[in-house]
């Protein structure tokens, strides 16, 4: 990989976001174009015969709300979708041709230039799900727009967290152009200085809130608040990131310090939130914060912690409501008005310009308190795309800490480090990376010790392979090289501290990662350290059982993996059947040994298994959990079954290669650790597969099914 300097690294990096988001839209459009509608509908990428009804929202958007009238539907919940706040969707009349012009498009149809759609929609955020209701919104819908009476709701690529990525890159492009010079912590980040050592002012020992903080976690908040521009806390699984994140946040407003707190997803961000929120009986007085995003996204309970909620009880509200009152009165005379009561001529044009004008006056006060309410806070937090709001674009901060940052692109984590004097990155660089669209590279293997040293480093004392000289940056091919893994590599293990107990998993689940993967530092609390199955209440005590680690193997019994049918929707994807029988029977066997349905949880790495096995299981035992790998990531249960899948004569594993994914399936348990996978196959696929292949061997792990 070449070389290049700052300029050239940022400007790689727009480069990517944009081939990144090209990826995106084109795998939508080829969705789209060659799916019928009932199969997006199957699939929860579309809803049809809705009715809705309109209002007015924050910063006087159109909101249009959705449910399923009786007259089209036996129940009013929705099916399973996959329709998210702050999602794009495209409303249109139910049964539209699609294209522009024809019969039965929604009017206020738009061109590619954002001012209308080529099929005929609106396109709109979704702002707040329910199970019976859906809302969007919409910043200024065409005036000509009318709600139509059977709406179909799409789910179409959004381009929003990209524009915002570029729009910050470009920012940090311009400081870079400018003539003063760049801030400490952007000189670090971009290679042209090494970070400052860390000396803490005083030697007494630090005054910590939490007292039950173990001493790698001590070490790392010491480290992380004495850091003058950066500071990396590696925190592997189960080690108590979020509590050693809570402790730094305390100690940093006690020292009169702002802080913008971000992570690559809003469970991220909340889990923060809730342990921040309750007062410490060392620390009694409230901390006051702001939770910035779609409330509807936020942990139930936590909501009144939101921007919304702090803006609706301010001193200004009730202005707010009135303008809010005027707008929804005006606007359902212009929109719902039909025969005698349809305001025509000049009396419509003077009024749709009153509208834009109270439109202008609400974004004018809701924008003076929402800045009210912000200014107030002393800790801040978002996700790293609702980091790049409005609502923060005049506020900046003594110190921003991103979680998860080993899950976040690089251009993402950049959209909060602008706002920004210090960064402290959170996250484990040997769990999933981010997930791309324009990768070509997913199944490439990382096991080998080359690759490791490429991006890491396990022990304080080795030293990484140099990501650049300084002043240079490497120029990577796509956005897979997160930051946290490239400052690793750029500055060596001097910047970052590794949380070395974990309280989740114990002894025999936590061997194998442990030496392989965290050079054997990785040890389990005494707490955890013995803990088995038959622990649980009213769970019978049995040999088998109290394993804590199981493999079934299914070498040389001809249990096959099956690819979909070529060209349906989900091909590429891969199932097992005879795997998913014996995960069936294993949870039958659990659940006579009185193992409760919801300590169980079941993973694979493929989408299609993950189908298979909850048409096989849900209908007997709807309450056990059944997901991806990737979409377990940061979960956990007593008991993890994984299905690998894969099986094979020609031994191909596909992205099962991928250590990182292997770490984060193994990871996943408290006490009980089963995998079902064919080992010669398996053992073929890397390096990695086969030292714990021989683990197992060598623990008399194995069973045959």
């Amino acid at each position: 990989m070449a070389s290049a300097p700052p300029e050239a690294f940022l400007e790689r990096l727009v480069e990517l976001v944009r081939k990144e988001q090209a990826a995106e839209e084109e795998e939508a459009s080829l969705l789209f174009t060659s799916a019928p509608v009932s199969l997006l509908e199957a699939k929860g990428l579309a809803l049809g015969n809705l009715s809705g009804q309109t209002s007015i929202g924050l910063g006087g958007r159109l909101l249009i709300e959705l449910e399923r009238p009786s007259a089209y539907h036996v129940s009013p919940s929705f099916p399973p979708h996959d329709f998210r706040p702050g999602d794009l969707a495209r409303l249109r009349q139910q049964g539209a041709a699609g294209a522009a012009g024809k019969k039965g498009a929604a009017k206020g149809a738009k061109d590619d230039k954002g001012k209308g759609k080529d099929d005929g929609g609106l396109d709109a955020v979704v702002y707040r799900t329910t199970a019976t209701k859906i809302t969007l919104a919409v910043d200024e819908p065409p005036d000509d727009f009318i709600l139509p009476e059977r709406i179909q709701i799409v789910k179409v690529a959004n381009p929003t967290t990209f524009t915002r990525q570029i729009f910050f890159l470009q920012r940090a492009l311009r400081k870079l152009a400018a003539a003063e010079p760049l801030s400490p912590l952007l000189s670090v980040l971009l290679g042209i200085k090494k970070p400052s050592i860390a000396q803490r002012a005083s030697e007494d020992p630090l005054d910590l809130v939490d007292e039950r903080l173990n001493d790698s976690q001590r070490e790392a908040v010491d480290f992380a608040l004495s850091s003058e521009e950066l500071a990396l806390i590696w925190g592997p699984p189960g080690t108590g990131k979020t509590q050693t994140l809570v402790e730094i946040i305390r100690q940093c407003v006690r020292a009169g310090q702002r802080v913008l707190v971000c992570g690559a997803s809003n469970l991220a961000v909340d889990n923060i939130l809730a342990r921040l929120s309750v007062a410490h009986p060392r620390y009694p007085e409230p901390i006051p914060l702001t939770r910035v995003g779609h409330p509807a996204r936020v942990l139930a309970g936590l909501t009144r912690h939101t921007l919304d909620a702090q803006s609706s009880v301010s001193d200004t509200s009730a202005l707010l409501d009135d303008i809010k009152k005027d707008l929804e009165g005006l606007e359902g005379q212009l929109r719902n008005g039909s025969g005698k009561n349809r305001i025509r001529g000049s009396e419509r044009k003077k009024m749709w310009e009153e509208v834009r004008e109270l439109r202008k006056e609400y974004r004018k006060r809701q924008g003076g308190v929402v800045s009210e309410v912000v200014s107030k806070a002393k800790v801040v937090l978002a996700t790293t795309h609702g980091a790049g709001g409005r609502s923060l674009d005049r506020f900046d901060f003594d110190v921003v800490i991103i979680d998860e940052a080993a899950q976040a692109t690089e251009p993402a984590c950049w959209i909060p480090i602008l706002k920004g004097k210090k960064l402290i990155l959170a996250g484990d660089h040997l769990q999933l990376p981010p997930t791309l669209k324009s990768s070509d590279r997913l199944t490439k293997s990382l096991s080998s010790s080359k690759s490791r040293s490429a991006t890491s480093s396990t022990a304080d004392g080795d030293s990484p392979a140099p990501a650049s000289s300084l002043g240079k940056l490497l120029l990577f091919p796509d956005l897979e090289v997160t930051l946290f893994s490239r400052l690793l590599a750029l500055h060596g293990p001097s910047i970052r501290r590794m949380l070395k107990v974990q309280y989740r998993f114990n002894e025999k689940i936590c061997a194998f990662p442990s030496a392989e993967l965290y050079d054997g530092e990785l040890v389990p609390d005494p707490s955890v350290a013995a803990r088995k199955l038959s622990d649980l209440e009213g769970v019978d005590e049995d040999e088998d059982l109290d394993e804590p680690v199981v493999f079934f193997d299914t070498a040389g019994q001809a249990m096959y993996e099956r690819a979909a049918e070529d060209g349906s929707f989900g091909s590429e994807s891969k199932s097992n059947e005879n795997e998913a029988d014996i995960v069936h029977r294993y949870v039958q066997t659990l659940i006579t040994a009185s193992v409760p349905p919801t300590s169980i949880s079941i993973i694979s790495p493929y989408n299609a298994q993950v189908l298979l096995l909850a048409s096989l299981i849900h209908p007997q035992y709807p309450e056990i959990e059944i997901g991806s790998v990737d979409s377990n990531q940061g979960r956990e249960n007593d008991v993890v079954i994984v299905s690998l899948v894969r099986s094979n004569e020609e031994g191909e594993v596909g992205f099962l290669r991928e250590l990182r994914r292997l770490n984060v399936s193994m990871t996943r348990p408290r006490r009980h650790l089963v995998v079902v996978g064919d080992s010669d196959t398996v053992g073929q696929g890397s390096e990695f597969l086969r030292k714990w292949m021989a683990w197992l061997e060598d623990e008399a792990l194995v069973k045959v099914p």
